[in-house]
């Protein structure tokens, strides 16, 4: 798998929106994280579907590097606990979701 951290990426990016304070950066919180894994995941799909290495290596039986998204319990309170979770479920994801 190949791991992206999810929630650290909106923990980071919040701290400079917060400290930003104007209106437009308030509006921003909490979206960093799944439009930077949504990309990555973007990529991964062209990647796979469009690289002509990629099927041959596929036709000889190599299997998909699968995204992993860690780190995937929310940080800040305001936030449900199912955000990542939610809105990053999609085909060949591995998720390391938090019990609770």
């Amino acid at each position: 798998v190949a791991f992206f951290f999810v929630s650290r990426v909106d923990t980071a990016v919040d701290k400079l929106l917060e400290a930003n304070g104007s209106d437009e950066a308030k509006a921003l919180e909490g979206k960093a994280a799944v439009a930077n894994a949504r990309l990555a995941y973007e990529l991964f799909e062209k990647k796979f579907a469009e690289d002509p290495r990629w099927a041959d290596l596929a036709a000889k039986g190599a299997k998909v590097q699968r995204p992993l998204w860690a780190s995937t319990g929310t940080k800040n309170a305001a936030y449900s606990d199912c955000k990542y979770v939610d809105e990053l479920v999609a085909k060949h994801i591995v998720n390391t979701m938090p019990e609770k």
